[in-house]
């Protein structure tokens, strides 16, 4: 057979050419962020648990812990051992999380209105706080003492490479502002003094967005105290952690400068939970509007943000529709937990959702 003639300068043109064409393709093949989700289960089973994690190894590449139904606030304070409850908790979560996967945990000194001290985690979380804390304030020393006792112990069993110590807190603000000066300064001692022993740990608070930028109804009374506030805070805060999600009764479609507030704020930005519902649905009496059309409209927004703006890490708070489970909460908390039940990537029936798909092209970039 034989061998055609080479030509070297053709060639070599050949070769820029692919190259300036491919260029625009590499870039786009790489993320700065990870992509993570909680491993809230569609069901209280065990294979409930077992999807759910399935699902945070197959989609994602961070495992977010997020503990937000109280604080061990005696055992810390008096450096005993944790209740079984807890010790339970934690010893599922991290037997099945992914080996591989970063580790994100999220935990607070604030209850989950967001207007007083967290509850009590003992035998159960979310019980009642023992009468001697219930009328302590925010900075009081034993607070601080047993809340930094608490984070140390996180940090020695998750290993995480971010940690949040309070979540959402700029919600106090909207509810309770007369209590903010104690939040904001118990969050610079505990901040202070967890960063001299982890230099290389970020460490930070959490905004609730919808709240910083006046959407959420409740935000508007004291409206011109969030940026202040929230500015305040995060100057002893590693990032701005973002908490926002998408609910089509009172949130417009995001535009492009949806994230200027959090910009302005000048520090790297991450999205500790996100959501938007993919049907309609109603909590108490109220009709919420959604269909999976939206929802994929908002995941795509926020990954195309994250990209551009190089974002930290991306967390959508539910992998899973647990729809099933409602059923089985006690009528209060099944009307609340509706918020959140049908803000997975997959539904309840193990179907992908068009959000799924779109966040999965983003998974498969190189990070």
């Amino acid at each position: 057979m034989k061998i055609p003639s080479v030509n070297p300068i053709r060639v070599t043109c050949l070769v820029i050419c692919a190259f300036l064409l491919l260029a625009p393709l590499t870039a786009t093949a790489q993320r700065s962020f990870y992509m993570g989700l909680t491993p809230w289960p569609p069901d209280f089973t065990d294979e409930g648990v077992r999807d759910v994690y399935r699902f945070i190894s197959e989609h994602g590449d961070m495992v977010a812990h997020h503990f937000d139904g109280g604080v061990p606030w005696l055992e810390a304070l008096e450096r005993r051992a944790y209740s079984q409850h807890l010790q339970d908790d934690w010893r599922r979560r991290k037997s099945n999380s992914p080996p591989n996967h970063a580790v994100y945990v999220a935990i607070t000194p604030l209850n989950f209105a967001r207007n007083g001290l967290a509850d009590y985690w003992g035998k159960s979380d979310g019980m009642s706080l023992p009468k001697e804390w219930a009328k302590k304030r925010l900075n009081d020393p034993d607070v601080e003492r047993a809340f930094l006792n608490y984070a140390e112990s996180v940090i020695e069993y998750f290993s995480p490479q971010f940690l949040a110590v309070g979540i959402e807190g700029n919600v106090m603000i909207s509810k309770k502002p007369e209590k903010w000066d104690e939040y904001v300064d118990l969050n610079r001692r505990i901040y202070s003094e967890l960063k001299r022993r982890h230099p290389r740990l970020p460490i930070f608070a959490t905004i609730q967005y919808e709240h910083l930028r006046g959407i959420e109804k409740e935000s508007k009374k004291n409206l011109h105290r969030q940026m202040p506030g929230v500015r305040e805070l995060l100057q002893d805060s590693d990032l701005a952690g973002l908490s926002t999600y998408h609910y089509a009764i009172s949130h417009n479609p995001p535009r492009d400068d949806y994230f200027e507030p959090a910009l302005s704020l000048g520090k790297p930005i991450c999205i500790v939970e996100s959501g938007a519902v993919s049907r309609d649905f109603k909590i108490f009496w109220t009709r919420l509007k959604g269909n999976p059309e939206d929802q994929d409209a908002f995941v795509s927004f926020l990954l195309e943000q994250a990209t551009q703006l190089r974002f930290v890490f991306v967390i959508n708070y539910i992998a899973i529709d647990y729809d099933r489970m409602l059923p089985k909460l006690p009528w209060g908390i099944r009307e609340i937990a509706k918020a959140w039940a049908y803000t997975g990537l997959q539904d309840a029936d193990g179907r992908p959702k068009p959000a799924l798909r779109t966040w999965d092209s983003y998974l498969r970039k190189r990070r």
